[in-house]
């Protein structure tokens, strides 16, 4: 008896396979449409992918600086090497401020509380911190109201050891309907806030406010630094549109089918037995549940040999079992997101069925499922 060969297996029962080639080729392509310099957003693990080797693979593509949501995640990307100016999004509490500061990560000046730590914990290391100016233009979250940055910003040069490197905002509406009045508002806004800053001394280098969809559909909105985050990895920038010509899926799930049978008559399927086959009808169980982060809801597919597959019953937390057709051949792996011969199956199909945006179907999928990078 010949023995199987285990080394055509893949690395476990479901893997995501990260095509960093792709990412490569989005992050030039961004930089081309937009003729600016490209800040990388690269929170919350790159969306789940793998921030130091996105970021890589965005920074060799030339990007000039990378943004994230905490601290943490930047001094991830420092420990593993990663030079290149790195902003972060969200607070930091002061027991991260010092290694921040220490880590030369930029940190976002957004109230009075935040530019009174900064400029204690700076003076304390004798460093002069870089910070970028938030300004709220109308998504009702972090940053200072437009009629208060240039208060903030001449309260915190007052404070010394705090050198205003930035100013950015955020576009609520840009990636559902650009042409929203309230997009408009934003940027006249913004625009109004760099005027103020710069009458009164305040000459801030780098100007952000695109997002991903802003950056192909709103040039207006470029100043000197666009923020994409979703195009590098192929995701659509503007959920009403299809993904530009001009970028790549970066992105595959798969998982193995770890068994197929048809059941007696009278078997139901899964918890709740909700759903009951007919008698002698074939049954696929797939390696990946809820656990992984592949959600349980209603009207779940998979490709199976380029076919899209219905998933029957309720998805488990290892474990989700398919309804194959019959005289269905044989199959080992099916495709979660990706595509497989003629069929797809991307995150904003996931995203619309479960309910969520395209980037938390990625940032959702566990971290025991293991990537697996490919340079094509």
């Amino acid at each position: 008896m010949t023995a199987p060969d285990h080394s055509r297996f893949p690395p476990a029962p479901t893997w995501l396979e990260i095509n960093l080639g792709a990412v490569r080729r989005n992050t030039a392509a961004v930089l081309r449409h937009t003729g600016q310099p490209l800040m990388a957003v690269v929170k919350a693990d790159a969306y789940g992918l793998g921030a130091a080797a996105i970021s890589r693979a965005a920074l060799e593509a030339g990007a000039a600086w990378l943004a994230v949501a905490r601290c943490s995640e930047g001094l991830e990307l420092r420990r593993a090497g990663i030079q290149a100016p790195i902003l972060v999004f969200g607070m930091a509490v002061p027991a991260e401020v010092d290694a921040a500061l220490a880590n030369n990560l930029t940190l976002t000046l957004y109230n009075r509380e935040s530019a009174d730590l900064i400029a204690q914990r700076a003076a304390a290391l004798g460093l002069t911190a870089r910070v970028h100016l938030k300004v709220d233009t109308g998504f009702g979250r972090m940053g200072a109201l437009p009629d208060q940055a240039l208060d903030l910003a001449g309260y915190a040069q007052c404070l010394g050891g705090i050198q205003l490197d930035g100013l950015y905002s955020h576009l609520a509406m840009a990636d559902e309907a650009p042409d929203h009045p309230l997009t408009r508002q934003q940027i006249e806004r913004f625009t109004g806030v760099l005027a103020a800053l710069r009458a009164a001394g305040h000459d801030p280098r780098w100007v952000h406010l695109s997002n991903s969809a802003a950056a192909f559909l709103l040039p207006e909105a470029h100043f000197n630094l666009v923020r994409t985050g979703s195009a590098l990895i192929g995701l659509l920038p503007a959920y009403f549109l299809p993904l530009p010509a001009e970028l790549e899926r970066a992105v595959t799930w798969k998982a193995l089918i770890a068994d197929t049978k048809a059941l007696p008559g009278g078997w139901a399927v899964g918890y709740g037995q909700t759903e009951r086959p007919e008698p002698g009808e074939a049954i696929g169980v797939l390696s990946v549940g809820y656990g992984d982060g592949f959600r349980r809801a209603p009207g779940n597919v998979v490709l199976v040999h380029g076919r899209r597959i219905p998933v029957i019953g309720r998805v488990s937390s290892d474990l989700t079992t398919l309804r194959l057709p019959p005289g269905f051949p044989p199959a080992r792996e099916a495709v979660l997101i990706g595509r497989q011969g003629q069929e797809a199956i991307y995150a904003e199909e996931l995203a619309k069925r479960w309910g969520c945006s395209q980037s938390a179907v990625l940032s959702g999928i566990s971290p025991r499922v293991p990537r697996v990078y490919l340079e094509e």
